[in-house]
């Protein structure tokens, strides 16, 4: 009998103090932990070359917050993978310095193609999706 109760106020408390750490992050709807695997791709054409590229990604895994931006010069092609939060926007656009075609392409797991635009000789391309929620 005196096991039962020991047992049992351990275990109110382990259920107490998990309430007060999930409450204390935000609660259950932010801890989701429904994430994708993206990868942005930008290419060029005629030729190799360097240019900016600004892209979106989750801050957290684990935890629903909105994509930040960021930015790199890098030479092309490129490729990189981030996650996004289920629902959230996924984008990358990129700047050429001269006259070169710019093409990206985001892709689900590496594979599955979500978007894809080639721009104009010059001028900035950008693709953009919402993920699944």
């Amino acid at each position: 009998m005196k096991t039962t109760l020991i047992v049992l106020v351990v275990l109110a408390a382990i259920g107490t103090g998990t309430a007060v750490l999930v409450n204390h992050f935000g609660g259950w709807n932010t801890l989701t932990g429904k994430a994708w695997a993206i990868t942005y791709e930008v290419k060029a054409q005629p030729a190799e070359t360097a240019v900016d590229v600004t892209f979106l990604q989750s801050p957290s895994r684990y935890r629903k917050e909105a994509p930040q931006s960021a930015t790199v010069s890098t030479p092309l092609p490129w490729s990189f993978e981030v996650v996004i939060g289920a629902g959230e926007k996924a984008r990358v656009s990129a700047t050429p310095l001269g006259d070169q075609v710019l093409s990206c392409r985001i892709l689900l797991d590496g594979v599955k193609e979500l978007a894809t635009a080639t721009g104009k000789p010059g001028e900035e391309v950008g693709c953009e999706t919402v993920t699944a929620s």
